[in-house]
């Protein structure tokens, strides 16, 4: 049982570190000493399993596994894989006894996608230990058929076997909801970024010469409306919606993708076909994007269902960039309001693409300045916020054990 003379003790359960979360778990580190906080990596992928989909061996250029207390369990090993769609990519059985190390008051646990995270919440079941879940997972992403009655009957089973619900955004509580959990029982924790990272590392190119400069280096005209492009070039992002549209806005509308991919080759010779003035920057690291968010005017996000969120939204709304983005991804609802912080088009509606761009660029040339809802909508996702529901919720499991398990239905105990 806890007791107020000390911390909630968290155990945080990753497959391996993501650029995306270690500013967060610095940050619960650094100002909320209500949680103690431990993060259990089962690995550390190599450059090369770092970098698929990217086409580019790479290690991020910011800290990952600094400031805040974490433990890798074991090195990576040749053929596996951290990608969210392998279940089976990375089997790591010590996840149990570490967890059990810790000596947690509660898990929190990222969905079960992988094997060693189903591994983690079955160790915490065994040991009677509360667990929270935190996913993007949503509605959209139901398979269609017969599968999608199995995925559901699934999924109804398995998200009850958590004890407590987080929500990163507005479907993720749908799809909670949806499966039976208690609303009054999912606590928002809404995804975010490292909002003043990405404000302060743009903030350098937005000067009228440093944004011609930097436009300039990429080829871009000094004049254009720039539009960016961030992410694996693959299916499932739909780039080339992007490239076939933007061949509707005429010849003084410029493209600048950030990313490599399987479709790369497909994207560039559709420019090329197009006469689109598109400038190719390849795999920027993290603390390379400010440049591109500055000398764009708008970002586009084209992506089908299988975008769960999209967090290069969140990084362009804090550096002041209005986003176009498919009513597909994940943060549509949540990040983008209509003429305020971008807009939401139909996904893989090309002339409403090429529509939402020019209302952008329309604005943009009658002196209509974004930035500020942008960065109010950013700071509105951020870590103090995420936080908060995260606190909330561990106090809401860190009761006696009994009493957390009572809820649960007599099938599960």
């Amino acid at each position: 049982m806890i007791t107020r003379h000390r911390p909630i003790r968290l155990t945080v359960v990753q497959t391996h570190p993501v650029q995306y979360y270690a500013p967060w778990f610095r940050h619960i580190a650094a100002r909320c000493p209500e949680l103690d906080l431990t993060v259990l990596y089962a690995t550390a992928p190599t450059a090369a399993q770092q970098g698929v989909g990217f086409g580019v061996s790479f290690q991020w250029d910011t800290p990952l596994v600094e400031g805040y207390r974490c433990r890798i369990l074991r090195a990576a090993r040749p053929r596996e894989s951290v990608h969210s769609e392998r279940f089976w990519g990375l089997d790591v059985p010590e996840i149990g006894a570490a967890l059990g190390e810790s000596r947690p008051d509660v898990a929190l646990i990222p969905g079960w996608h992988s094997v060693t995270l189903a591994r983690a919440l079955w160790a915490c079941r065994r040991a009677r230990i509360p667990t929270l879940y935190r996913g993007d997972t949503h509605l959209g992403l139901r398979p269609t058929g017969w599968r999608g009655a199995v995925w559901g009957a699934r999924t109804r089973r398995l998200v009850h076997l958590f004890d407590g619900h987080l929500s990163v955004g507005t479907r993720a509580r749908e799809y909670l909801t949806h499966f039976g959990v208690d609303p009054c029982g999912v606590f928002d924790a809404p995804h975010a970024v490292d909002n003043g990272f990405f404000a302060r590392t743009s903030s350098p190119h937005r000067t009228p010469d440093a944004r011609m400069a930097a436009r300039v280096s990429w080829g871009l005209e000094p004049q254009a409306f720039v539009v960016l492009f961030v992410g694996k070039l693959e299916p499932k992002k739909r780039p080339l919606d992007l490239i076939r549209a933007m061949g509707g806005l005429g010849s003084r509308a410029s493209v600048l993708v950030v990313g490599t991919g399987e479709l790369m080759t497909a994207c560039r010779g559709e420019a090329d076909r197009l006469g689109l003035r598109a400038a190719w920057a390849g795999f920027l690291n993290q603390s390379e994007l400010g440049r591109a968010y500055a000398v764009a005017d708008c970002l586009v996000l084209p992506s089908d269902w299988a975008e769960p969120w999209g967090v290069v939204v969140n990084e362009a709304l804090a550096t002041g960039l209005p986003c176009v983005v498919a009513d597909r991804v994940g943060c549509a609802p949540d990040l983008v309001t209509q003429g305020k912080t971008g807009e939401v088009f139909p996904t893989g509606n090309l002339a409403e693409l090429t529509a939402a761009l020019g209302r952008i660029r329309a604005a943009v040339e009658s002196g209509r300045d974004y930035a500020h809802a942008c960065r109010e909508r950013a700071a509105s996702h951020s870590f103090d916020r995420t936080t908060a529901g995260l606190l909330a919720a561990c106090r809401a499991m860190a009761r006696p054990r009994a009493s957390v398990r009572s809820n649960r239905p007599a099938g599960d105990r």
